[in-house]
């Protein structure tokens, strides 16, 4: 098995810590269980396009609907 290095914000290593206290199980053993989790459960991620990977940030932010149509915005565009 390798190993690797972590760092966890305060309140995720306190949970973590209470967990394997209370689970009879080691810090490492969790991590590696909910780790496992996602990987296998992010099937859409090897497959997904440019888009479907950036459609949480599309339409976050505020400006012209479409430049590639707007003609003003495209005064000495390729030149």
């Amino acid at each position: 098995m390798k190993a690797i290095s972590i760092k966890l914000p305060d309140p995720l290593f306190h949970d973590l810590a209470q967990r394997a206290r209370t689970s009879a199980s080691s810090q490492s053993d969790i991590v590696r269980t909910a780790l496992e989790t996602y990987l296998k459960s992010d099937v859409k991620a090897p497959n997904a396009s440019c888009a479907e990977r950036a459609s949480r940030w599309i339409g976050l932010v505020e400006g012209p609907q479409d430049l590639a149509t707007n003609p003003d915005h495209l005064r000495g565009f390729g030149k």
